[in-house]
Order: structure tokens, then sequence, then C-alpha cells
């Protein structure tokens, strides 16, 4: 059986799903706006997200969340792999308290941070989540195609629609 999943950015409409949920698993709620966002839909029903956070140097992956009756089906990982996809910088930057699962993903664990996200740790370490890390992931650079650099169009993350289907 095939179910057919959405992949769009978010609007303005989703964030009460989205804030919500940030609340709940106690996920990176500063500075929420929907066009971070991407959600992954099954018919009507938003299942998944995660988020391109900008900062004035640099971009985060984040806010990776599945909802409950969806998880271990691989939506997490589909949702990092879009957020890849469309990250506007070749480092991929993630913060985590769960960095085996972002190994698993080909990321790496990295104290060179940019300074952004360096002191982004020191304000949740402790606060909100302990055992915070920062990882970084290499996303290739098609050849021909310029990769956009931090501050450009900032936080958008991206307004491509894209259906996936899974076995």
């Amino acid at each position: 059986m095939s179910t057919a999943r959405t992949f769009r950015s978010a609007a303005q409409g989703d964030l009460p799903f989205i804030e919500g949920t940030v609340a709940r698993l106690r996920l990176d709620n500063e500075d929420l706006c929907a066009e971070q966002f991407v959600v992954v839909e099954e018919g009507e029903r938003a299942v998944a997200f995660g988020r391109i956070k900008p900062y004035r140097r640099t971009f985060e992956l984040g806010c990776v969340a599945v909802v409950e009756d969806r998880r271990n089906q691989g939506l997490g990982e589909l949702v990092v792999r879009e957020l890849i996809r469309r990250f506007p910088q070749r480092r991929v930057y993630v913060t985590t308290d769960i960095p085996d699962y972002f190994q698993r993903l080909g990321f790496v664990c990295t104290k060179a941070l940019p300074r952004e996200l360096s002191e982004k740790i020191g304000r949740v370490e402790g606060n909100l989540r302990s055992g915070v890390v920062g990882m970084v992931y290499w996303r290739p650079c098609p050849s021909g195609q310029p990769v956009r650099q931090a501050g450009r169009r900032a936080g958008q993350a991206g307004s491509q629609e894209e259906r996936v289907h899974d076995d």
C-alpha cells in the first residue's frame, strides 16, 4: 500500500499547530515564523514539520517534529532530507540533544560552530534541554548552481511543493 505525502511551505494557519507541538516537545521556540517551516501532509492532515531558522550570518536546521501516531515510520528522516535539500548554504547546522539520530543521517559533531549557534546552545543548555551539541552536514553543491549565502531571503524554507510516495 502506498501513502501519498505532500511537502509544502507552512502557511500562517499552520502556526497554532507548530507552536503547540514545539511547546509540547520543548523544541526551539525562538522567533517562530511560518515561512521558516516545511510541513508534511497526509491528505488534509499535517503530520510532521521542520524548520530552517535564520540567523544574521548562518542558518540552522531544527524543530523536526512528527505527530505521535505517525512516529517510527521514517517521516522525521524525510523532513530532515527535505530541509537539507532546501538549505540555503552548504554547511547544514543543527543543535540537538539526540546526536545519534542525526549521525545516522550523515551529520557529525563539531565544536566549530558559528558564534550564533554556540550562543544558542548556551541559552538552551540546562533550561530547555541538556546534553545539547552542535552538528554539521556538508551538503554537496550541484555543479553550476550557486548556493545562497546567509542573509539573502533569510528564513524562507522554500516554496516548492512536492509529493512523496512511501511504500
